[in-house]
């Protein structure tokens, strides 16, 4: 795919803003009178405000993406990686650290196992716990669950190397004999229902994907596989 032109994207993206923020303003003059007072229902007034404030949300992370794509993300400086729980990474685009490597193992592997999947063409599979969590409200619920396993058995999402079936993460390469000692987890092949379920459910996090796949070259590099762009870096 040829890279955008960043001029462009910058243009269509300032038009695109200014048609949306044209369109939000007569829509809520439309709630005001000539002085700019609000002087309709005060309900109209507020849903109006809710509609273009989604919109403009859609549309930011829209912008975002555009100018992530035709620009990269900065190799210089970190940026939040949100993970489990709700914690906050700082990771710097392209440097596989101790930061990185806890980003994209807790919370973020469905991420990288994706970013992995998508330069090497490795299956990917996820560690599914034997037995859900006890104080889980919804287990066993209808849209929590996929091909007979519940939202809260999916634990670790990992590629595997075809060569020796090693689960390959963030943290490096493992022998799939050595998962689970105490035998806890299946390793289970990722199906579409399945990633439908980690894509849609609420205890997952939106894969961040373009800070995986700043970290996939470091990786298969620190491994000795066959990298692509091998312009990032590796770090302890």
């Amino acid at each position: 795919m040829p890279t955008p032109d960043p001029r462009s994207v910058v243009h269509q993206i300032l038009a695109d803003y200014r048609q949306m923020a044209a369109r939000h303003h007569v829509a809520l003059k439309e709630h005001c009178d000539a002085e700019g007072v609000m002087d309709g229902e005060f309900d109209d007034y507020q849903e109006t405000r809710r509609v273009t404030a989604l919109e403009s949300d859609e549309k930011l992370e829209t912008f975002i993406r555009l100018l992530s794509d035709a620009f990269g993300l900065p190799d210089d400086r970190p940026v939040t990686v949100l993970g489990a729980d709700n914690v906050q990474f700082q990771v710097t685009p392209g440097r596989l650290d101790a930061t990185a490597r806890a980003a994209f193992t807790q919370g973020q592997c469905h991420a990288f196992a994706r970013a992995v999947a998508e330069t090497t063409g490795w299956p990917i599979v996820v560690l599914a716990d034997r037995e859900c969590a006890d104080d889980y409200d919804s287990c066993g619920m209808g849209n929590a669950v996929a091909d007979g396993l519940c939202i809260c058995q999916l634990s670790h999402l990992a590629a595997v190397r075809p060569d020796d079936g090693y689960l390959i993460d963030a943290d490096g390469a493992h022998d799939p004999q050595n998962v689970g000692p105490e035998e806890r987890f299946d390793i289970v092949p990722m199906s579409p229902a399945l990633w439908k379920l980690v894509d849609t459910h609420p205890t997952w996090r939106d894969a961040d994907m373009p800070v995986a796949r700043s970290m996939v070259d470091p990786l298969l590099d620190l491994l000795g596989e066959p990298t692509g762009t091998q312009n990032a870096q590796v770090a302890a």
